[in-house]
């Protein structure tokens, strides 16, 4: 045998037993995976809401744990971790054990957190995986009852008459209803300038007196306002329209194309969790979610479901980064 036959045979060899110690690997981390899938859950389970108790996220997974404990046969606890735009709620899930125990009801934030808090310590879309998604709020864009106008189109001609005078509402810096009017004035070209409110209450009065021509609010805080007569919507920015008001147009419907709006929220754990665990809880949050309590539930928030696999909500969330990853880069939106 040569000395070229040998280096060559050795090669091969090495090789094969490379393949044969990566299919080993695989083997043992599949294992592993089942193993882990079989005793879960073998404690309480923790969800981790990064707000304060009352509000929607909070209501939804009080309500979604009640059908998550039954399907699990483990507790399912609600903790609220408020504060720091949801740092803290994600920061606490990351330094527990990475086994599925301690969930985090992410909101749009994951998606968003990295473009507005470029300093962050954690990168939400690395360090976090989907479980699956539980309800989308869309919003709807109201003005006051004297506004000159009833749709899109007359915003679009109010904004082109004032110029960088037209002001419009938000909740505060980086929320949704921020950085979806940037996006839709990204879309139009409508030369609208953002005035901060402490909140969604404080920016509907804002609306109400005529201090500012316009907000893109969440459905959930504007609707009875809308129902009352007290504002007036122009268009919800949901795919369709909505049962609640099915006389208001969606945006896309009065020439925007592309323009979707939701505040959604949804079950993530870190991205090392076993994908048999992973499994486990998006069967069980979708079996929690066909409950009539949870239906009740989102009927009360103006909101719709979102469930199914884990691997949907999973492209979702990377569909919302790369759009507000832009839309923040393009409006020079930062928070730190």
């Amino acid at each position: 045998m040569t000395r070229q036959t040998r280096t060559v045979t050795r090669w091969r060899h090495g090789l094969r037993a490379l393949a044969l110690g990566l299919v080993a690997a695989l083997g043992a981390t599949t294992g592993a995976g089942a193993a882990a899938a079989a005793t879960f859950p073998s404690q309480p389970i923790r969800l981790v809401v990064p707000f304060p108790p009352g509000g929607p996220s909070d209501v939804t997974a009080r309500a979604i744990s009640s059908g998550m404990s039954q399907a699990l046969g483990q507790p399912v606890v609600v903790e609220n971790r408020p504060g720091a735009g949801a740092v803290l709620a994600s920061e606490s899930v990351l330094n527990s054990a990475h086994d599925g125990h301690t969930l985090l009801m992410a909101s749009n934030i994951l998606s968003t957190g990295k473009a507005l808090y470029p300093n962050l310590r954690f990168d939400p879309a690395r360090d976090f995986r989907a479980v699956a998604g539980v309800f989308k709020s869309p919003h709807v864009v109201v003005v006051a009852p004297t506004f000159p106008g009833d749709g899109i189109q007359d915003l679009l001609r109010y904004a082109d008459e004032h110029g960088e005078a037209m002001d419009y509402a938000s909740s505060g810096a980086g929320t949704m209803p921020h950085l979806g009017t940037e996006l839709f004035k990204q879309l139009t070209g409508a030369p609208m300038r953002a005035i901060p409110y402490k909140g969604s209450s404080p920016a509907l009065i804002a609306v109400m007196s005529g201090e500012v021509p316009v907000y893109f609010d969440i459905l959930l805080s504007a609707q009875n306002l809308v129902r009352t007569g007290k504002l007036k919507p122009l268009a919800v920015t949901s795919a369709e329209r909505l049962a609640q008001f099915p006389n208001v147009p969606t945006v896309m419907e009065q020439g925007v194309a592309d323009f979707e709006l939701y505040s959604w929220f949804g079950i993530v754990v870190p991205s090392d969790v076993p994908d048999a665990v992973v499994e486990r809880l998006n069967e069980a949050v979708n079996e929690a979610m066909r409950t009539p309590a949870f239906a009740r539930q989102l009927e009360t928030l103006a909101a719709l479901p979102i469930g199914g696999e884990a691997a949907e909500f999973q492209a979702m969330i990377e569909q919302d980064t790369e759009l507000w990853g832009r839309t923040i880069e393009k409006a020079g939106i930062t928070l730190e």
